[in-house]
Order: C-alpha cells, then sequence, then structure tokens
C-alpha cells in the first residue's frame, strides 16, 4: 500500500500529433462500438446515482488508509473554501482546472477570499489562432464513424517531485473508484500533469456524481468523457490573457508537499432527493453543448457552460434565470446518457414560479394570444406605434423586446373573419 491513492491522467492516444496540430481534431480510423459505450457507461453512471450514498462511505473508507491523505467532506462552497484558506498557509497564487465544479462554484468564493486564480489550460495556447468560434463549425466527428482514443500518460503513485513550486492546484476530478480511491483526470495538454508536479498543496475536489464502484469504471467513465466531449472541447480552444500566469517560472523550493481530498456536496444531496437526480448520470463531457444554439451566447460570468451546468447553476442560486433556453431538446439528442435536460428545465420553471409568483412582464409575455389581441384592436396606431424608435427602446426597457425586432403588423380583421368574408371553407 503506497501513502498516496493512484494518480492517472489520461490524454489522447494522438498527443503529440494533435499538439502539432494547434488542437485540430487528428481524424482516426474507428474503433469502437458508440451504441456498446453508451449502454456500457449508462450502467455505470445509473448504479453510481442509484448508490452514491454508499458508494460515498465506501470512498471515505479508502482514503482513510492512505497516511498522506488529508480527507474533508464539505456542505457547501463556503465551507470548502474556508477550508482551503485554512490550509493555504498564506498562500495566495492557485492554480485550477477547467472542471465546472471548480470553475463555477469555487472559484467566484476563492476569488472574495482574496486568492489569485489561474486556469493554467489557457497558458497552453500562447500562440494559438482560434479555428473553431461556434457549434455549427464543429466537424461532426462521429457521425463520420471517427472516434478518438484516450490512454494513461501519467501515472502518480506518491507526492515525491524535484521540481515542486509555492503555489496551491485545485483540480476537480473527473472521477474516483470507490473501492481503492485511485482518481482519474483527462487533459488535452499538460496543465494538470503540471500541476499535480508542481504545486506545494495539491487539492482534489471530488463532487458526489464523480464517484463510481472500481478502478475499472473510472477509467471507462473518463475515456467517455473524451470520446464523447472531444469536440465541444474545441469551442474553449484559444488563449485568455485574464488566465496567463508562468508557473513554470515560479523557483523551486524545498519542504513537504500535501494532498487533500475534499468531498464536496454543494446543494446535490438535496436536488437527488427533489427529483433532480437524472441530472448526476451526465459525466461533464459537454457533448451537450455541440449543437445548443445559445451555447456562450447566455453570457454568464461563469464561462464554462452547457445546457447540464446552465440548469445546475440556476438550481445552486448563481444563474438568475433559464429562460434562455428554447426546448430545442438538441441537448438531449447529443448526451449519451439521455439525460432530458430539456424536461428537467421546465420542471425547474415551474417550480420556481410556483413558489415566486411571475412579475407583469413574464406574465405579459407568456400570453402572446393577449398582445395579439390588443394589437388588433389598436391597429392601425399599433403599427405605427411598433415602428416608432421612442416606442421600441421604451418596449426594450419594460418588456425587454430588442428595438431591432421586426414586429408583425396587426390586423383589425381576425383570420376567422377574413376566411368567413372570403367564403373559404
Amino acid at each position: 500500500m503506497t501513502d498516496t491513492p493512484t494518480i492517472v491522467v489520461l490524454e489522447p492516444a494522438s498527443k503529440q500529433r494533435q499538439r502539432q496540430a494547434a488542437g485540430i481534431l487528428v481524424r482516426k480510423e474507428p474503433q469502437f462500438d458508440l451504441e456498446s459505450l453508451k449502454i456500457q457507461l449508462k450502467a455505470i453512471r445509473q448504479h453510481a446515482q442509484d448508490n452514491h450514498l454508499s458508494l460515498l462511505e465506501q470512498l471515505k473508507g479508502s482514503l482513510s488508509r492512505y497516511p498522506e491523505v488529508k480527507l474533508v467532506s464539505c456542505a457547501d462552497a463556503k465551507q470548502a473554501v474556508a477550508y482551503i484558506k485554512q490550509i493555504a498557509g498564506g498562500i495566495d497564487l492557485l492554480s485550477v482546472n477547467k472542471s465546472s465544479v471548480v470553475i463555477n462554484e469555487l472559484r467566484p468564493e476563492l476569488q472574495a477570499s482574496g486568492f489569485k486564480t489561474y486556469v493554467r489550460y489557457f497558458k497552453e495556447f500562447e500562440h494559438f489562432e482560434k479555428k473553431i468560434v461556434d457549434y455549427w463549425a464543429l466537424p461532426g466527428l462521429h457521425r463520420k464513424g471517427l472516434v478518438e482514443s484516450f490512454d494513461t500518460s501519467k501515472l502518480i503513485t506518491g507526492l515525491s517531485s524535484s521540481e515542486v513550486r509555492d503555489y496551491l492546484a485545485i483540480l476537480g476530478v473527473n472521477a474516483i473508484s470507490a473501492e481503492d480511491g485511485s482518481v482519474f483526470f483527462l487533459q488535452h495538454f499538460s496543465n494538470i500533469s503540471k500541476d499535480l508536479e508542481q504545486a506545494k498543496k495539491v487539492i482534489l475536489v471530488v463532487s458526489l456524481e464523480k464517484i463510481v464502484p472500481d478502478r475499472e469504471a473510472a477509467l471507462f467513465q473518463t475515456r467517455c468523457m473524451g470520446i464523447f466531449g472531444l469536440e465541444s472541447m474545441l469551442l474553449d480552444l484559444g488563449p485568455r490573457e485574464v488566465e496567463q500566469y508562468d508557473f513554470d517560472g515560479l523557483p523551486i523550493v524545498s519542504g513537504d508537499r500535501e494532498l487533500h481530498v475534499l468531498i464536496l456536496d454543494n446543494g446535490r444531496s438535496t436536488l437527488f432527493r427533489n427529483g433532480y437526480g437524472q441530472l448526476f448520470l451526465c459525466l461533464d463531457c459537454r457533448a451537450c453543448a455541440q449543437q445548443c444554439p445559445i451555447g456562450l451566447q447566455v453570457g454568464q460570468e461563469r464561462w464554462i457552460w452547457s445546457p447540464k451546468n446552465y440548469l445546475l447553476g440556476f438550481l445552486q442560486g448563481w444563474i438568475p434565470s433559464t429562460e434562455a433556453c428554447l426546448h430545442c431538446t438538441r441537448c438531449k439528442e447529443e448526451c449519451p446518457l439521455e439525460i432530458d435536460i430539456p424536461g428537467l428545465i421546465w420542471k425547474s420553471q415551474f417550480e420556481y414560479y410556483a413558489q415566486r409568483g411571475r412579475s407583469w412582464k413574464k406574465k405579459l409575455l407568456d400570453n402572446p394570444e393577449l398582445l395579439a389581441k390588443i394589437g388588433s384592436w389598436t391597429a392601425p396606431l399599433s403599427n405605427w406605434a411598433k415602428d416608432n424608435r421612442i416606442f421600441k427602446l421604451v418596449m426594450e426597457a419594460v418588456a425587454g423586446l430588442h428595438h431591432g425586432a421586426r414586429l408583425p403588423a396587426f390586423h383589425r380583421q381576425t383570420l376567422k373573419e377574413w376566411i368567413r368574408k372570403s367564403g373559404r371553407s
């Protein structure tokens, strides 16, 4: 038995060629039957969902056998950040990975507590020209029968390292085995490997849905995250100046390293009980973002976006509304687990308005028939008003209708009356 659990980092099998291509996907021959993968993945995720409480207790028991691991369970993000503040020991420089749990749930609290946080992943694109911006430009590899494979690139079995630097790494795991505590990460470049080797203190963040029965299931789930999320990853490629920090340039320091495992609930237990358990079948591959027509246009500050995280953010309270969703169901069609995200969004909206009621603006816009009747009754005045610049600006401020929107012309005569007078059946 080692002093720490095994940490496995996976990368695309065509790593070198992919890096040379500056993030352009390498097309490979088909290696997998995608439908078989989905069936196996569904079985793993359903078991994890149905047994999340027992798996959590099993994981705690497994991690307690590693003397170098400091284990803590946190009910919410504030408690988690308070713990990180306590163990930081004056270090205020953090490297975080692109995990939605870390970025969306912990990072705002970390920054509010005075930490300087950087997503090291984006440093990899310092001289990279982004080629794909919108979802419709994605190459559609799976529909062409092309699948990438993912292999182990790094196997870490201890904390010893010759290049330790004085900063903290906070890394959301992709999967963790309840049986032996082994941890799995997926990376497309080298940011996670570097943090695991260089950070003075490493905090592994485990949300409840990332716990699976054993190492084999964790490896399979992590590979599936890469396979089904490879195209959506392209939407995030590109440098971000705000994330630029030269961690490699920090001086090498001496002293013992620390490994912490932070198990984060942050409202998940309540959502499990309140009918949102299906949401936690998700493995965060972000396949649902591949054809989402609103995607990054939602414009949230917390920039890692997918339909699933959009809904989760609303349920956790850091996104004010899910009204931008068009309920086109493309996310459900793309999801390898067929999670009914549109249905869950409807459910959340109905519950929200049942508890808090609807604003007058919401009531007005939710009743287009009434608006049409008013427009018809007041025609031709309504037609003059809808094209008047001042009226358009007023409507934008009051009702949220963009001043550039082209509204239909209104007629006093209804369609039924027109049909009756024209003698048509």
